[in-house]
């Protein structure tokens, strides 16, 4: 029997693709607006605006380390 794996790549797109958006979705508010506090400013970034930015190429890749260095940073502040 033949498997049929016409649409496979395109559904592994948009399964990592949803995965980014919510990673994104996450991290950069939480990166955004915890500089914005430090700053003295208003948290003002919200989740769907995350979820726009971990689409972005590279922008979505640098999610996790800067909010990992966000909140070693957060730890000193």
């Amino acid at each position: 029997m033949k498997l049929n794996n016409k649409g496979v790549g395109g559904v592994i797109l948009i399964i990592v693709l949803i995965i980014s958006m919510l990673i994104g979705g996450f991290t950069w508010p939480y990166t955004i607006n915890t500089w914005l506090v430090y700053l003295g400013k208003q948290p003002s970034v919200m989740f769907w605006h995350g979820m726009l930015l971990g689409l972005c190429p590279g922008l979505g890749q640098l999610s996790i380390p800067l909010a990992v260095i966000t909140w070693i940073a957060s730890m000193f502040i």
